[in-house]
């Protein structure tokens, strides 16, 4: 299997400094590559390669700091794993280790007390990715012509328009749509959510913080990855995001298989 890998952060038009981080670690080979990424034909070893995109929680203090101590510490999480695929118990205990870690730290010193981070993070291995999920940030894949979304957010407005008292529409306009019920250093534990998809060549991964999903469609999300490589596609998601406002932090992940 291999897939080509293309990823990149952006402090958008309004934020005075970037909160979101993401990763991606080859675990066979223990090899971590660093923002902007943009690896072409990535070959997949026995114990498959991690993706993952964090958002600093906007309110709170050393956002940047939890996204950056979040992804350090799943990457070495999973890099100590034994060989093979990990299975998605496996996977939730190291991001419960994560989130142990982030809220331990924010004890510690005082400038870091009350810092959090979303964590939306996935392991494509022997032609399936599993998915783990804290917060808003999404994973969306892409067969086709369709898309779907992988994770549901774990916010207010999204738990309002599950249960009934709200629309779609009515959430997109609350006051409340940035108010987050769980996030990687809010409480010593926490609930991930897992989710798997079984992947086919040319099949599509897309990991994004609400930066992108607040202003890009979904529709317009896979259009653009399928019409072009992933080096093109995702800066022009970024610009996309950019021009319609640019109020968040954006960050873009996003994987294909290509054999």
């Amino acid at each position: 299997m291999k897939v080509s890998v293309c990823g990149t952060t952006d402090r958008g038009k309004r934020r005075s400094q970037n909160e979101d981080d993401l990763a991606m670690v080859d675990l066979t080979a223990e090899k971590e590559f660093k923002s902007p990424i943009d690896a072409d034909g990535l070959a997949v070893g026995e114990r498959g390669i991690l993706l993952a995109v964090c958002d600093g929680v906007g309110g709170r203090r050393a956002g940047e700091v939890a996204s950056a101590l979040a992804l350090e510490t799943l990457a070495s999480e999973m890099e100590s794993l034994t060989d093979g695929c990990p299975r998605q118990s496996v996977f939730k205990e190291a991001v419960e280790r994560v989130n142990e870690r982030v809220w331990q730290e924010a004890k510690t010193q005082e400038r870091l007390s009350g810092m959090a981070t979303t964590l939306t993070a996935a392991v494509i291995c022997r032609g399936r990715a599993i998915i783990a999920h804290v917060g808003d940030s999404r994973a969306y894949h892409v067969r086709g012509e369709s898309i779907s979304q992988l994770t549901r957010d774990q916010s207010f407005v999204a738990s309002m328009v599950a249960s009934g008292a709200m629309t779609e529409e009515q959430a997109k306009l609350s006051p409340f749509r940035s108010t987050i019920l769980q996030a990687i250093g809010f409480k010593p534990t926490i609930d991930v959510a897992l989710d798997a998809v079984n992947l086919e060549k040319g099949d599509l991964l897309l990991l994004c913080t609400d930066g992108l999903s607040e202003k890009v469609r979904p529709e317009e999300m896979a259009e653009e990855l399928r019409a072009k490589s992933l080096s093109t596609a995702v800066p022009e998601l970024v610009a996309l995001a950019n021009a319609r406002g640019g109020e968040d932090n954006i960050t873009v992940e996003a994987a294909r298989v290509v054999e």
